[in-house]
């Protein structure tokens, strides 16, 4: 890693698992604005900024700046939505004919605080002060709350040095944690704000939760050199449909990954593999009720993405086997997505981007698949603050009924609108 990349980096540097937007705490530590470490508007991380990310949000895996200032530790980012969407005139019942077409929505206000606080120890924390469910004023309000609080992310990073130079080096994570490869192929600095299909969903009627992103509290290594990282992780492997749950049994599960950057704007090819074991009890996740059977899973990936100044493309291929029942019964899975991003000027960006999910191959009619694209533009970057609006079409296409045991009927395609306004301090 080469010193001169980092005496530019910046604040939105280190585009976070659950955000499509920087974190300008980082460009002030820098002072540099946000094309230090992204390609704006589309946010695609750099080189620079690749390496700040891995680095354990620092410019350099050892050394700490000369004086600590909070607001170089901390930002604030708030988001808010407009959006129509158009149901696929198939669809029937109340829930469907009478859902409204248009909102408003306030949907997040969090928190990031992270960086170095020794030589060779630095932390990372990403908390939603609010978080928008997308509940109405009907039944599913809980508490009279629609929106959330969380801790998305949190962890403490250790780096090793393994040779003279210091430019090979084991790194350690505790905490809450994402696979790295996960938030570099997609998840976290994107253009899209909805995450790909085969990275951000569940499979359809299938009991246990795990997606590739998923958040899980345990650990991992990542053997750090100029062109590579590879990666072992051990977490609970816990459901997903409780923000920060610990595990229903004492199984951990296993991730591995590699990647290789073959390019000075590190364009590279990776490998994820994930093996968990997960619990499926009468109750969900109730390990006082009876258990039914363990279901031994796996998930596995090949990953690329070529990277220039101004574009980038980014795709994934992933497959993967279910354990479905107490006899046994496995059920395939596979899904891709494919990405291109394109910044024609500093503040105007465009991008496309297509999914598919099968979740059993074995079964006709229950796959989904979504076409997207959309528009980004800064108002405004600074080290200490930036806007930015976003516009994204989608178009879905799923299955009534069609899930990982059953096929589907009626084929649905349901489009959407979203406008959405960025602001982060």
């Amino acid at each position: 890693m080469k010193t001169n990349r980092y005496t530019a980096l910046l604040a939105l540097a280190l585009l976070v698992p659950a955000t499509t937007y920087a974190i300008p705490a980082w460009s002030r530590q820098a002072g540099a604005s946000c094309n230090a470490c992204h390609a704006t508007p589309t946010w695609q991380l750099n080189a620079t900024g690749l390496d700040f990310l891995k680095n354990g949000h620092r410019a350099e895996p050892f050394k700490m700046a000369e004086e600590i200032k909070w607001d170089h530790y901390l930002s604030l980012i708030w988001k808010g939505r407009a959006w129509y969407e158009d149901l696929d005139s198939a669809r029937t019942g109340n829930a469907n004919l009478q859902k409204p077409r248009t909102n408003l929505e306030q949907h997040s206000f969090a928190l990031y605080t992270g960086g170095p606080i020794a030589d060779r120890f630095s932390y990372f924390t990403e908390i939603y002060l609010s978080e928008n469910t997308g509940a109405t004023s009907g039944p599913n309000i809980v508490q009279g709350e629609a929106a959330r609080k969380k801790l998305a992310e949190a962890f403490l990073q250790y780096n090793h040095p393994l040779n003279e130079a210091q430019d090979t080096f084991l790194a350690v994570r505790v905490g809450e944690i994402l696979p790295a490869i996960i938030h570099v192929f997609g998840v976290g600095a994107r253009s899209a704000e909805q995450r790909a299909l085969p990275m951000n969903d569940s499979l359809a009627g299938n009991a246990n939760t795990y997606k590739p992103f998923s958040r899980q509290q345990g650990l991992d290594a990542a053997l750090t050199g100029k062109h590579y990282e590879v990666t072992v992780g051990l977490v609970n492997g816990s459901s997903t449909t409780v923000t920060n749950s610990i595990d229903a049994d004492s199984h951990k599960d296993l991730y591995f990954s590699a990647i290789y950057n073959f390019d000075e704007h590190e364009s590279g090819l990776g490998v994820y593999y994930y093996d968990g074991k997960f619990s499926t009890y009468t109750g969900a996740q109730d390990f006082s009720s009876t258990l039914l059977y363990k279901n031994d899973f796996y998930r596995t990936g090949v990953f690329g993405r070529f990277i220039r100044d101004n574009w980038r493309f980014v795709g994934a291929y992933l497959v993967g086997e279910e354990t479905l029942n107490a006899a046994g019964t496995t059920a395939d899975n596979s899904g891709y997505y494919g990405l291109i991003d394109y910044n024609f000027t500093d503040k105007h960006g465009v991008y496309v981007r297509y999914d598919f999910v099968d979740p059993n191959t074995a079964i006709s009619r229950n796959e989904s698949s979504m076409f997207l694209v959309g528009f980004n533009m800064l108002f405004f970057q600074s080290e200490n603050a930036a806007v930015r609006l976003g516009i994204e079409y989608t178009n879905k296409t799923s299955y009534q009924g069609g899930n990982i045991t059953t096929a589907g009927t009626t084929k649905y395609n349901d489009n959407r609108i979203t406008t959405q306004l960025t602001w982060a301090f």
